[in-house]
């Protein structure tokens, strides 16, 4: 079986960040579970229930993922990222902040990904690092900041 390569999965992640769901999904085995940080959040079963989830989340706030550090090694990945959630709507937001339209939210967290034999993403379980609620603020400067900690191989923004 070939490794997994750092090049499919910035290819998964930049479909994570396009919406591009059919792209994103194709990359999960079927059954996949995904545990998020957010002990609001069940842990979600199969693609349709990842689905869902992001449908709702995204139909608040515009999501992007910034890789920070990316180690694959013996059928897992594992991503250290700062996710950024600028919201739309006035929601109640990422861990249940009160957000009003233009608020940014940072999510500081890390990812274990678990791939079978097929090297398809089985099993995914976040763990969160940090919150902070950043108000007003423009989240291009802010993905810059972040991008700028990490290694230029693992920029997928370029703003």
């Amino acid at each position: 079986m070939p490794k997994f390569t750092l090049s499919e999965f910035l290819e998964y992640l930049r479909a994570f960040n396009a919406r591009d769901y059919e792209k994103q999904h194709s990359f999960y085995a079927e059954g996949v579970e995904l545990a998020l940080p957010d002990p609001r959040v069940p842990v979600l079963k199969g693609s349709p229930a990842v689905k869902n989830h992001y449908n709702s989340i995204h139909a608040d706030a515009d999501e992007f993922v910034v890789p920070i550090v990316v180690l694959i090694d013996r059928g897992r990945v594992f991503l250290q990222m700062h996710a950024y959630f600028r919201y739309k709507n006035k929601a109640k937001g990422v861990h249940g902040l009160d957000v009003n339209p233009g608020d940014v939210v940072k999510i500081d967290c890390g990812g274990l990904y678990d791939l079978d034999q097929n090297n398809k993403m089985s099993k995914i379980t976040c763990y969160l690092f940090g919150e902070e609620f950043l108000g007003q603020q423009d989240v291009k400067e802010k993905i810059r900041e972040s991008e700028s900690r990490a290694d230029p191989d693992l920029r997928i923004h370029n703003f």
